[in-house]
């Protein structure tokens, strides 16, 4: 079996800072909240699978919540987008 040595590891260049990776994590957490809420509406409003407990009543506070999760999403995907490919040449 073949050992590697400790010493060699990758070497990143340094504009791979901490903001390069937390616009990717921002950006990917409320995705995945906008999704999922978007998914919880869908189930909510056309099936009958959620026991009435776990419904709710008033949908546009909802639909514009989830309006909201969605504009956020895209902004941030323009700036993790601006981060990754257009800061590093700026």
């Amino acid at each position: 079996m073949a050992v590697i040595p400790a010493t060699v590891g990758p070497a990143f260049p340094k504009v791979f800072h901490r903001f390069y990776y937390a616009a990717a994590t921002i950006h990917a957490f409320v995705g995945i909240t906008a999704e999922a809420l978007g998914l919880y509406i869908v189930v909510v409003a056309g099936t009958n699978l959620l026991p009435q407990w776990l419904r709710f009543a008033h949908w546009k506070t909802w639909m514009r919540a989830e309006a909201v999760l969605w504009w956020i999403v895209l902004l941030s995907g323009v700036g993790t987008y601006y981060t990754w490919y257009v800061a590093p040449f700026a």
